[in-house]
């Protein structure tokens, strides 16, 4: 086979096996938002969220790497630390 072919073929093998692993770290990125709204260490409750709502709606639709990214701003801008993420 062509080194074309093998290239396409193992960049749909990345997403294919990459997606789920995003889609499941979605749930614990919300799960993570959620316990800090609920406790209320949360800073810029409001922002966070707004945040949090928009990547449930990508986590929903299947866009699983912009959930994640907004996920992250959302966990970052409320104050949660890195090994949270």
């Amino acid at each position: 086979a062509s080194d074309v072919y093998k290239r396409q073929v193992l960049t749909v093998l990345s997403a294919l096996i990459g997606a789920p692993a995003l889609a499941g770290s979605c749930p614990a990125k919300m799960a993570a938002i959620d316990a800090a709204l609920a406790d209320g260490s949360a800073k810029n409750a409001d922002n966070v969220r707004s945040l949090r709502a928009a990547g449930e709606q990508l986590h929903m639709t299947g866009n699983h790497s912009n959930s994640v990214m907004v996920l992250v701003q959302a966990m970052k801008l409320a104050g949660l630390s890195e090994s949270s993420y």
